[in-house]
């Protein structure tokens, strides 16, 4: 055995001896020194960078290096035998800079290229993940995390997985089609950043069915917010459709842009060579390369403005031109388009115009796959509610039948002669923008749809739209039932339906043509009418009763589309007036609503018809500075939030909970009606602004305020909350931010319970019907005239719900039988005993809620001398 071993190692020697010892690159030892490290990557985690790279040839271990500085100095921090590497302990926030060496026995190699990471703390999954089932769908939304890019949405067949990778959104919904009714999903969603991927959220499940998914309560720890849109035109500065010539002026004459175009046909596109002002903005907005497509021939030329029409084809077969459109616009105005020696078909004749125009926006696909911009769809998403009411043209708007509705087939239409039944006569209105884009906007930025129905709107047009919103439009009708494949889709299942009638109809101002209009209908009104019991002098205060009585109507209606269980879940009618009461918009109109719900077989309540009420959320500084570019003054210490604008908010809350509503403001936010748009827009931009936001909404939610929905995204500087919509990155929108990620302020507003709410405390919020007075019981304030058939209500908040038993103090001469009512909910009667001296009546066991708490005391018989109510 010695022998042949020797034999063996002197043959090695003699013949194979590279391989067999280590040598050449390979094994241990080495007599070549390794090649630099490649393909090096460093991936930051938390409080850690993992290190890897492609292995070298013939090294035996790597030296890890790392410096805090570009370019180093290094410092080595370890030497891994082979990749990866994680190097741990890191701080969070601090870039870290790495290299890389290979070495063996014969040396080390130079450093690889550097390579950088910076860690972050763990990224959490996705919360408030939501999966509701619908037909052949699942909707999924969640809340947003801080700083993603993107979100993995993963689905199973089985609880706990696998999970298959379905979608990768942006956004923090997701609508996964194609389902079977019937069976169960189940999901997971994780977020992803520059660092890395979250790890999976908690799972979530749905059955898709045919019928519409009861939708979960909001959660009441949260703020609620809204977003109005704005006039829809070339120079609304939202850019919001993708096709351009969604916000194009009308169409006038090729030759002569002061005369009319030769003729329209009936969805409004020109039977004549024609030109029209597409865009007006800054050159940002402008400039660029555009997809023109229409059905016709023409000659294109761009009018007041420099630019080149190029690539322009003819296709026969289809009657459809395409070309690219390149603006060049180097100052801020209107630009526009020409189109001459128009044919509508290959056959037609020369100067007969053409239809179906679109000009898609740089950047956006142009066979009308994207409907709106990504700026634009961008700032609603940042809130839970879009109200439509400037898109439908709301205060000009005066159609009332569907057939003469604008529909997204029109390029543009009048609205047409309005008679009134008292005699009012208005020539045209405005007829705004169809509802089918205004359910694709609330789909692709996932927020309710706040609807305003036009005034003179018939039974017809509102049953019509709630077709529309539930089941889609063909373009001209509403489906009538699900259908698979609607052409204009209806709102997602998941999304609600605020219903408002009208808008600001005591506003007299000129444009707001829903004031001429309720006062003529009321002047007509036949005898018998409801609105016109109980019996009622003023024309102002029928007024102010006509949209509770039409909101009725519209409730009942959409109730009849939708069915009992999605009233005021999925489908929320309000009752808008003015702030705190004004005129007695509110008292008026919710009394008049009270006294007719009662009235019906079998009886109602006002929480029947409506799911809020109240008056806008504007405010102001308490000390508007005559100096209107001073603003240090504006937003001193003090000023804000508003104690006058305060008081409305919970006036207005007080009348929504005493009858089991919500406190919803259809606008607000900050009002700058007397400031001209330079010192409006330099108070938006500053940086207090936010905090003045932040703070005033704190104060709405404290008197009890749910939805705000804020005025106006991009508008007027009065109002706007961004004065360009591509930078969401202002003070107003930094607050809506801030509000979205903080909890829901506290309601303070009233006596905290359990405790004794005395009914001369807070006499600022203290509702009744009737007329009160004061007066003393025992030497001690009391409130008298509350007599048999009147009620009041007094304000109270609760931490969090409880158990209690409740008490009136007061003098009834005669005695007194009292219903109690919390937040609308009848509790049950107590009963004071005859006399002059100040009682205490029996005790009533009932349930306190959390939040504001409006306690309506309701004499049944007798009469009453309030001195308190205690509830312990």
């Amino acid at each position: 055995m010695r022998t042949l071993r020797l034999a063996l190692l002197m043959l090695c020697a003699a013949v194979i001896l590279p391989s067999c010892g280590g040598g050449g690159g390979e094994g241990g030892g080495g007599t070549v020194v390794p090649a630099v490290p490649t393909g090096l990557v460093a991936t930051a985690g938390d409080a850690q960078v993992s290190i890897a790279w492609v292995a070298t040839s013939g090294a035996t271990a790597y030296h890890v290096k790392r410096a805090i500085s570009a370019g180093g100095p290094y410092t080595e921090v370890a030497a891994p035998a082979g990749t990866p590497f994680i190097d741990s302990g890191l701080s969070n926030g601090t870039t870290y800079y790495y290299v890389l060496t290979a070495a063996n026995s014969a040396g080390e190699s130079a450093q690889s290229a550097e390579v950088s990471a910076t860690p972050v703390s763990a990224l959490a999954p996705p919360a408030g993940v939501i999966a509701l089932g619908a037909d052949r769908q699942v909707s999924l939304s969640w809340e947003a995390v801080a700083a993603a890019t993107a979100y993995r949405v993963k689905r199973s067949d089985a609880v706990g997985g696998p999970y298959t990778l379905i979608a990768s959104p942006t956004s923090t919904h997701y609508t996964d089609t194609g389902r079977s009714n019937g069976s169960a999903y189940h999901y997971v969603v994780s977020a992803v950043t520059a660092a890395g991927e979250s790890a999976d959220s908690a799972e979530v499940s749905a059955t898709p069915s045919a019928g519409l998914p009861i939708l979960p309560a909001e959660d009441v720890t949260k703020n609620r917010f809204g977003m109005n849109t704005w006039f829809l035109s070339d120079w609304d500065g939202g850019l919001a459709f993708a096709d351009a010539m969604k916000q194009a002026r009308p169409w006038q004459d090729a030759t002569d842009w002061h005369q009319p175009v030769g003729g329209i046909d009936a969805l409004g596109w020109p039977t004549a060579d024609a030109s029209t002002v597409i865009l007006t903005g800054t050159p940002a907005q402008i400039n660029g390369t555009y997809k023109l497509v229409f059905n016709g021939q023409a000659d294109v030329s761009l009018m007041w403005v420099g630019g080149t029409v190029s690539n322009k084809v003819y296709d026969a077969a289809s009657n459809t031109t395409t070309a690219d459109v390149t603006y060049a616009a180097n100052a801020t105005g209107s630009v526009g388009i020409i189109l001459k020696n128009t044919k509508r078909t290959a056959n037609s004749a020369v100067n007969s115009g053409f239809t179906n125009m679109r000009l898609y926006r740089p950047g956006y696909p142009a066979d009308g796959s994207a409907v709106f911009t990504t700026p634009f769809i961008a700032a609603f998403a940042k809130t839970h509610t879009v109200r439509m009411m400037d898109w439908t043209a709301t205060n000009s708007n005066l159609v009332e039948h569907w057939a003469d509705r604008m529909t997204p087939l029109h390029f543009s239409r009048e609205g047409g002669r309005y008679t009134g039944p008292g005699g009012l006569v208005y020539d045209s209105s405005s007829l705004g923008v169809a509802i089918e884009h205004q359910i694709q906007l609330c789909n692709a930025a996932h927020v309710d749809c706040w609807i305003n129905v036009p005034v003179a709107a018939d039974d017809d047009y509102v049953r019509k739209l709630a077709l529309a919103l539930r089941y889609g439009t063909d373009g001209t009708n509403p489906y009538t039932s699900t259908q698979a494949n609607p052409v204009y889709p209806p709102l997602d299942p998941s999304l609600r339906v605020y219903l408002e009638y009208a808008n600001e109809i005591w506003n007299s101002a000129g444009g707001f043509r829903c004031f001429g209009v309720i006062q003529d209908i009321v002047a007509a009104l036949p005898a018998g009418h409801p609105l016109l019991t109980p019996t009622e002098a003023s024309i102002w205060f029928k007024m102010w009763r006509y949209p509770a009585y039409r909101t009725a109507l519209i409730s009942d209606i959409f109730r009849a589309v939708y069915g009992e269980a999605s009233m005021m879940t999925r489908i929320r009618p309000v009752l808008m007036t003015q702030q705190g009461d004004g005129q007695a918009t509110l008292s008026q109109a919710i009394n008049w609503l009270d006294h007719y719900a009662r009235s019906q077989s079998p009886a109602r309540q006002v929480s029947d018809y409506l799911y809020g009420a109240g008056g806008s959320g504007y405010y102001n500084s308490t000390n508007e500075p005559a100096n209107k570019a001073d603003r240090d003054a504006y937003f001193a210490a003090g000023s804000y939030p508003p104690a006058p604008n305060v008081k409305g908010f919970g006036v207005d809350a007080v009348w929504a909970a005493n009858f089991g509503l919500k406190r919803i403001a259809y606008e607000g936010g900050p009002s700058l009606d007397n400031y001209g748009d330079v010192d409006a827009r330099a108070l938006n931009a500053d940086p207090r602004m936010q905090d003045m936001v932040v703070k005033t909404h704190d104060a709405w939610s404290q008197q009890g305020g749910d939805l705000l929905v804020y005025y106006v995204a991009r508008g007027t500087p009065k109002w706007e909350f961004t004065p360009d919509i591509t930078t969401l990155a202002t003070p107003k929108y930094k607050a809506l931010d801030q509000l979205q990620t903080q909890p829901r302020a506290a309601v303070t507003l009233g006596q905290a319970l359990p405790g004794t709410i005395v009914a001369t405390a807070t006499p600022d919020y203290r509702i009744r019907t009737g007329f009160d007075y004061a007066t003393t019981c025992a030497g001690q304030p009391c409130v008298g005239g509350n007599d048999a058939g009147e009620w009041v209500a007094l304000p109270a908040h609760a931490a969090a719900a409880f158990n209690a038993r409740l008490s009136v103090s007061g003098i009834a001469a005669s005695g007194a039988t009292i219903k109690v009512w919390v937040n609308g909910v009848q509790k049950g009667q107590v009963t004071l005993a005859s006399g002059s001296a100040l009682t205490t009546s029996s005790a009533l066991d009932l349930a306190i809620p959390a939040g504001l708490v409006a306690v309506r005391l309701e004499v049944v018989s007798g009469g009453l001398n309030l001195r308190s109510v205690t509830i312990n």
